[in-house]
């Protein structure tokens, strides 16, 4: 079993004011910690070198997508190796989790609205062969947390979506993010 790592108070103020303020200035948390801007520096440093945080954006799914849903995946482990490659690049799809017990895969989606949830529930998941049971559980707006790292992709490629399909595939999801994208240009 590997060793814990153990974050120290001085890191966990730092890492906890961030996740609040991503734009915290250094100042302010030196003066909350009685160190120097420049030891607050070093340690956020240090954290991103070590790969303990990473800076990024986060976006409010309820304004572009106010349907969330937990999807629970029974199916053999086959069919689940090739679900969390096929899903791996969808913009869909906030975290994905091999899991045990009743289920092997559990996905956290965002969705525009209940038919886009459907197409991506019938033509990205239930039509894959292996799969033995789907339990989905639909939400409206996530309490917390409430911003998610939700991708965006401007994606080049003029004759697939981001998880791979042709563009003109039938089972391509309704709205999808890279489609719509390139339709609007």
């Amino acid at each position: 079993m590997k060793k814990e790592k153990r974050l120290d108070k001085t890191s966990r103020l730092i890492i906890s004011e961030m996740i609040k303020d991503g734009r915290v200035k250094y100042t302010t948390l030196a003066k909350k910690l009685g160190i120097t801007p420049a030891a607050v520096k070093e340690r956020v440093e240090r954290l991103i070198k070590n790969k303990v945080i990473r800076a990024s954006i986060l976006l409010n799914p309820k304004l572009f997508f106010p349907v969330t849903g937990i999807i629970g995946v029974e199916g053999d482990s086959d069919c689940i190796n090739i679900l969390t490659q096929k899903l791996r690049n969808c913009p869909l799809v906030i975290s994905m989790t091999k899991t045990s017990g009743m289920h092997n895969l559990i996905l956290h989606i965002v969705a525009e609205d209940m038919q886009q949830l459907e197409n991506f529930l019938n033509n990205q998941v239930r039509s894959e062969p292996g799969i033995k049971h789907v339990e989905v559980n639909i939400g409206n707006s996530s309490v917390v947390p409430e911003f998610y790292p939700i991708r965006l992709y401007n994606f080049e490629d003029k004759d697939h979506v981001p998880c791979g399909l042709r563009s003109d595939d039938k089972d391509v999801c309704i709205n999808c993010p890279g489609l719509v994208k390139r339709k609007s240009k």
